[in-house]
């Protein structure tokens, strides 16, 4: 192999790498106690497992980032408002697995935990939907089919929650079906 194709086959690799180890790991920390009953943060909060908790979130928060930064730069995708808003989420979701979220203990941290969750999930959507904008330019098809996972990763996640209440399988459906999405939109970019 040439240099080019051994560090295009190297960069694929390690983003391969990322994008396998989010679900793989929120898998298995969202699965050490029953996903129908507790939330990720429940788990991390009521079982003693803190700790794992705030390195689960740090870890899949930064390797969110470098995956989503890199499909920009793959690209060309330049919008400074996008990047900023991938940061902010990245922030976010640190901010709510350090922020205690015990109610019955601290009902202002508790809170505080929600709506950090919540801003990392609006910052995150909306810098995603910034990007996939921009891919109309380049390809209209790729747009839309984006568009359609997108909004599956997010209204299934939303429809969930609603259905089952607030546990687990609705964070578990967010990460899973986002790695996918975003695995599959690095293939659709590769190809344009």
């Amino acid at each position: 192999m040439k240099n080019n194709e051994n560090d295009a086959f190297l960069g694929s690799f390690f983003a391969g790498f990322i994008i396998a180890l989010i679900p793989i790991y929120t898998f298995w920390f969202g699965t050490l106690q029953n996903p129908f009953d507790y939330t990720l943060s429940m788990i991390g909060n009521r079982f003693d497992r803190m700790n794992e908790f705030i390195i689960w979130g740090t870890v899949s928060g930064l390797l969110l980032f470098l995956y989503i930064i890199n499909l920009f730069r793959e690209a060309a995708f330049q919008d400074k408002r996008a990047r900023r808003m991938l940061v902010y989420s990245t922030i976010f979701l640190v901010l709510t697995v350090i922020t205690p979220a015990v109610e019955e203990i601290n009902r202002v941290t508790h809170r505080l935990h929600a709506v950090f969750g919540a801003l990392f999930g609006i910052f995150l959507s909306t810098s995603l939907y910034f990007f996939i904008r921009y891919l109309r330019t380049v390809d209209e098809d790729v747009f839309g089919r984006s568009m359609i996972y997108l909004n599956i990763v997010i209204l299934g996640s939303l429809s969930l929650f609603i259905v089952f209440g607030n546990n687990g399988i609705f964070e578990l459906f967010f990460f899973l079906t986002l790695s996918f999405f975003l695995w599959i939109l690095k293939r659709w970019i590769y190809q344009l």
